[in-house]
């Protein structure tokens, strides 16, 4: 099995906030205000979180792994910007990745897929036929680690699951910060919080294969050690300088989470 961990940040569509704005002339900072009030408003204050149609993604990151053997191995990191490559290149890199592929996600399903899928929609660019917004077809999952963790309880952010487990969450950023750092041309800042964030999410994914009883005790010990030894050595060689040293500490944060007796072989703990 081929596994795909994916994940988004997104801004305003520029294009679209203008449009419903109906004030070309407007200054775009000023258009993304009165709609987020406009938002607030008609929730009664309950969010201001933009309905999806509106979400332009600046940067994606990506983790590719195989399951063989009872054992999980990455192979692969990808960064995308916005500033590296067109939005519709993108796409149609994302889709030949997810095309037969299992997807690791947070919130996948309620956001980056679908967001995915109403960018190909504004670019006319084709999904992957074993892929939609539900899930995954043709024998492959979406493993959509809020869903999975929650069970019928309410959700917790990823920032808390990453914590539970020894992982360090959210650092100085959050979702909710990624328009002004967009906006002050904070590229790299982006595209490390994205990894962090991808990174975490495929070691939640390894733990929860392990307690779902998917991985073995020791296929678990050497997924982790994998993950440990293979990703300084992604980031080394797929992600840029200014990436890379966004990201300088992050996996030494990590280490209560690959020391843990789970990481470093469960069989001699039992």
């Amino acid at each position: 099995m081929r596994l795909v961990t994916l994940d988004l940040e997104t801004v305003p569509d520029e294009a679209l906030v203008s449009a419903v704005d109906g004030e070309p002339d407007r200054p775009y900072p000023e258009q993304v205000k009165r709609l987020v009030a406009e938002r607030r408003a008609r929730t009664g204050g309950r969010t201001d979180f933009l309905p999806l149609p509106y979400h332009r993604p600046v940067v994606a990151c990506l983790l590719e792994a195989t399951a063989e053997g009872g054992v999980v191995s990455l192979f692969d990191a990808v960064v995308w910007t916005d500033q590296r490559a067109t939005e519709a290149a993108f796409l149609q890199d994302a889709w030949q990745r997810l095309d037969g592929a299992s997807l690791v996600s947070f919130h996948g399903k309620g956001f980056d897929l679908p967001v995915l899928e109403l960018r190909s929609l504004k670019y006319s660019v084709p999904t992957a036929p074993s892929v939609a917004a539900v899930g995954l077809n043709g024998g492959n999952h979406h493993f959509d680690m809020r869903e999975l963790l929650a069970g019928q309880a309410s959700p917790a952010p990823l920032d808390l699951y990453a914590k539970l487990v020894g992982l360090p969450g959210k650092s100085d950023i959050a979702g909710a910060d990624v328009a002004a750092l967009y906006a002050a041309g904070e590229f790299d800042r982006i595209a490390a919080y994205c990894m962090t964030d991808v990174i975490q999410t495929y070691l939640l994914f390894l733990r929860h294969r392990l307690v779902e009883g998917a991985l073995t005790s020791d296929g678990y010990a050497e997924s982790v050690a994998q993950a440990r030894w293979a990703l300084p050595r992604l980031i080394s060689r797929r992600l840029g300088p200014g990436e890379r040293s966004q990201l300088d500490g992050f996996l030494e944060s990590c280490e209560a989470f690959f020391d843990s007796p789970e990481g470093t072989g469960l069989r001699r703990a039992l």
